[in-house]
């Protein structure tokens, strides 16, 4: 009997110290990586015209739903965009509008959340307008943000031009509302150690066939295939998407316009085309099948509306080859195996680029 209780005893204490020491582990990976920030599915609640903001209940998230310190206060420059502004797979201080209030010394308000795109841009434009910023900076992703959330609204419906009948709701991934996921995805999203386990898991397979190895450097095939898909103006979908979100720039830039507010864009290349033109200039083939023509075409028709329109723009493409050449050159990770966002070494490249282009928007008054 006195051995049976001991085993117990022992069996629980070993129990308690496995649960105690997970925790740890778990607290100790939510203080020094991005966690829980990044999770696709986790940190969310319901918007009636967004769709969704992140959970102020969530670390490093403001009332308002945005990744900020505070939503009051007074802010020179407001960024909004998706979850290259809202800095996936970094901390919130390396995210890039925290890292161009850093070069500038101004003061920088985020804006951006994962999985919005350029619908969800005129109603954070009217957000960063009701801030009273200097600037407002849209920082723009061609390969995704025509078609992945589409909040049918009667803010968005009017505004001129736009045509939402145009892009089937079917073609849209369906970010607006929580949606069924697997029980391992549920707990990569909400557990920091899963996360963790999971990453380096994607790290240790190396070999898997449903990635392209380029030069050392990986990328998903399905990801290259689907943003080619998003990016294709000969789809009429896409190009429907497009003309919207000519007509929804337009707007946005003639708002802020009329409230004495510069507006500027910071076009973002994603990983599939920044490998492409760093294998290009180092000579490295291209495995068969690896094309990103579509993004191309799709970044130069927005680049030549700009100028056009006389919308203030910077394409932030040799920024990100810069640095993503300098740390591939000393063996540094600059995007994560199975991820296109990059770590803290990207996000600055994008507020480099950004910080340019304020400098030409406001000449003589940023440092």
């Amino acid at each position: 009997m006195k051995a049976g209780k001991s085993d117990r005893k022992n069996t629980l204490l070993l129990g308690v110290s496995i649960l105690f020491s997970l925790l740890l582990l778990e607290l100790g990976l939510r203080s020094f990586t991005p966690f829980p920030i990044h999770g696709e599915m986790a940190n969310r609640v319901a918007h009636p015209l967004l769709g969704y903001t992140l959970d102020p209940s969530a670390g490093e998230v403001d009332a308002d739903g945005f990744r900020n310190p505070a939503a009051d206060g007074r802010y020179d420059i407001v960024v909004i965009g998706d979850s290259h502004t809202q800095g996936f797979n970094v901390r919130s201080a390396e995210s890039f509008p925290y890292q161009l209030a850093d070069l500038l010394g101004v003061a920088v308000y985020n804006l951006g959340v994962g999985g919005y795109s350029i619908y969800q841009y005129p109603y954070l434009a009217e957000l960063a307008r009701e801030k009273s910023p200097a600037i407002v900076l849209l920082a723009l992703l061609p390969s995704n943000d025509l078609l992945r959330s589409l909040p049918d609204n009667e803010y968005l419906a009017a505004i001129p031009g736009v045509d939402l009948e145009a892009v089937p709701e079917k073609r849209i991934a369906g970010r607006l509302e929580r949606k069924s996921i697997s029980p391992g995805d549920l707990l990569k999203s909400n557990l920091a150690v899963v996360s963790a386990v999971s990453y380096l898991n994607n790290k240790r397979t190396s070999n898997d066939t449903s990635y392209y190895e380029i030069g050392g450097q990986a990328i998903q095939k399905k990801r290259v295939t689907e943003h080619q898909k998003y990016a294709d103006l000969s789809d009429p979908v896409v190009a429907s998407s497009f003309r919207n979100s000519l007509a929804i720039l337009d707007y946005i830039n003639s708002n802020l316009q009329q409230n004495g507010i510069q507006f500027g864009v910071v076009m973002l290349p994603s990983k599939e085309l920044i490998l492409q033109k760093w294998a290009q200039a180092g000579n490295i083939p291209l495995p068969d099948g690896y094309n990103v023509t579509n993004e191309e075409e799709l970044t130069g028709a927005w680049l030549e509306y700009f100028a056009n329109a006389g919308i203030n723009f910077i394409d932030a493409t040799p920024f990100v080859l810069e640095a993503f050449g300098a740390d591939t050159k000393s063996a540094k990770i600059f995007y994560p195996r199975g991820d296109g966002h990059p770590f803290a070494s990207g996000y600055q490249s994008y507020a480099r680029a950004a910080a340019a282009l304020v400098r030409e928007i406001d000449k003589g008054h940023m440092p």
